[in-house]
């Protein structure tokens, strides 16, 4: 990160991500094979907890330092209740339109396909799987992981406000213990947890040294071969998704170190995020969005990502049994894309006016509003 004032940067890759992960979630469109996912190891959701990481710096860790560290950590707590009450929320909204679906066309396999057969089978025991977490469809599991890691978030910000090696030591090992088991409970299934917090606060807490970074406004040395290998490794993730390479196993290494695993988080995805990060904030990303006012939109809607990602999810979740119902029909693919990217930017333009008058809040650097939303 060249610059300590990056905070137009930051939502508008917040934005991206949202994009993304919005089109990500009604699989098998055309527009998906477009994303960023079908060209590398990682996709948005790592984007999306490092800049997390980056963002709860900017917003808890100066105020901690100054020893407003509990009037912080109850901020912590409350955004962690709204994030678990949003979850809530989606995941009712979303199993309602499911539900609605399968029972107008008399047909419970669209329950099965959108993950919902448990609902429908336990509905006793899922409603204490939904509310402990422990029960997550597909689709509907990336705010839990933002409700843990914030919870985690009071001690890993302490540790990176005194001690960030020892932070990063710590979360390390969390990592690893990740990776041989730890994960937490599920009910009434088991492994519900798509996105293991144990292995994804690890990319968090890199996020948190990198925001501290940007909060002291201490450069981050960039030596000059880091830029090329990053770039040879991006290129060689590119080849890795292009050729289909799956290895079945490499004999002596455990399978966190060479897998392309999602839910633990494999250090093959770990390492490309971060390569990709470090490419691109090589990049004047701050001078091109002040020079861009079409690309507005991603601003608004990294200000506001946890409204946008919630009714995206809904239209998401919507859009794919609108697709099992057409068949997929590729004209129906550009109407729920571009529909639900409209809607998604509306409603972003909307919370903007409302915080800020009649034009959309234009945030200038030094002003770290985006994090705290």
């Amino acid at each position: 990160m060249q610059s300590p004032d990056r905070f137009l940067a930051i939502d508008a890759l917040r934005g991206l991500a949202l994009v993304t992960i919005f089109i990500n979630h009604v699989p098998g469109t055309i527009f998906e094979r477009l994303t960023h996912k079908n060209f590398g190891l990682s996709d948005s959701a790592e984007i999306f907890v490092l800049l997390a990481g980056v963002g709860a710096a900017l917003a808890y860790l100066r105020p901690f330092r100054a020893g407003d560290a509990a009037r912080q950590i109850f901020r912590m707590v409350v955004r962690a209740v709204q994030i678990y009450a949003a979850h809530l929320v989606v995941l009712v909204v979303c199993g309602a339109i499911v539900a609605a679906a399968a029972l107008s066309y008399h047909d419970p396999r669209i329950l099965e396909a959108m993950n919902f057969e448990t609902v429908a089978s336990s509905p006793t025991e899922s409603l204490l799987g939904i509310a402990t977490l422990g029960l997550q469809p597909s689709y509907l599991n990336i705010l839990p992981l933002y409700v843990v890691l914030l919870l985690m978030a009071p001690a890993l910000i302490a540790l990176v406000a005194h001690k960030p090696r020892l932070a990063l030591l710590f979360s390390a090992g969390v990592y690893l213990a990740a990776q041989f088991g730890a994960v937490p409970p599920s009910y009434p299934q088991e492994n519900a947890w798509f996105f293991n917090p144990f292995a994804w606060q690890l990319l968090f807490v890199i996020g948190l040294c990198a925001g501290a970074a940007l909060v002291e406004r201490r450069p981050i040395r960039r030596p000059g071969w880091v830029l090329p290998l990053c770039m040879a490794y991006l290129a060689a993730g590119l080849a890795w998704k292009q050729l289909e390479f799956y290895p079945e196993g490499v004999p002596g290494l455990p399978r966190f170190l060479w897998d392309d695993d999602k839910h633990l988080l494999s250090v093959p995805r770990l390492v490309h995020v971060l390569a990709l990060a470090w490419v691109v904030t090589a990049l004047p990303l701050e001078r091109w969005l002040r020079r861009a006012p079409a690309l507005a939109p991603l601003g608004w809607m990294g200000r506001n990502s946890l409204v946008v990602f919630s009714i995206g999810t809904i239209l998401a979740i919507g859009g794919q049994v609108l697709r099992i119902i057409g068949a997929g029909d590729p004209s129906l693919d550009v109407a729920i894309i571009g529909l639900g990217l409209a809607l998604q930017v509306g409603l972003a333009w909307a919370l903007e006016w409302n915080r800020s008058g009649l034009k959309p809040q234009r945030v200038e650097a030094g002003a770290p509003v985006s994090a705290q939303r």
